[in-house]
């Protein structure tokens, strides 16, 4: 009897950190798609200031120049951090609904270091 009692405490347990751990997911989950969701708005804005922003003909080559970069660069910005958060997204709840035993830990733990490994400066 007392070990069917330990067996059932240490299940209820184990249960419950799943479902804490599971709050932790959905939360990280919800972060990356609200961020993923600013940076595909921002880049349709870049994108629209691109093909419709027309200098005057006078205007200088520098500045033309400078702002055909800074809007490329804030377009891959953008792109780039789009596709990482929907890669974190996708691979960090697919391995911890289809991983074996133990890996809800491991893809909170990876999401929640994601910003810092994956490069994308802009989720920090």
């Amino acid at each position: 009897m007392l070990a069917a009692d330990k067996l059932l405490l240490q299940s209820n347990v184990k249960q419950r950190a799943i479902q804490l751990r599971e709050k932790e997911l959905n939360l990280f989950n919800d972060n990356f798609n609200a961020v993923g969701t600013q940076s595909a708005v921002l880049a349709g804005f870049a994108m629209t200031s691109f093909a419709e922003i027309d200098l005057p003909h006078n205007a200088y080559f520098a500045t033309k120049a400078c702002l055909h970069l800074f809007v490329t660069i804030s377009i891959c910005a953008n792109l780039m951090c789009t596709a990482s958060t929907t890669f974190v997204s996708v691979w960090g709840s697919g391995k911890a609904l289809r991983g074996k035993d133990g890996s809800m830990d491991t893809a909170v733990e990876g999401m929640s270091q994601a910003p810092l490994q994956k490069g994308c400066p802009f989720l920090v």
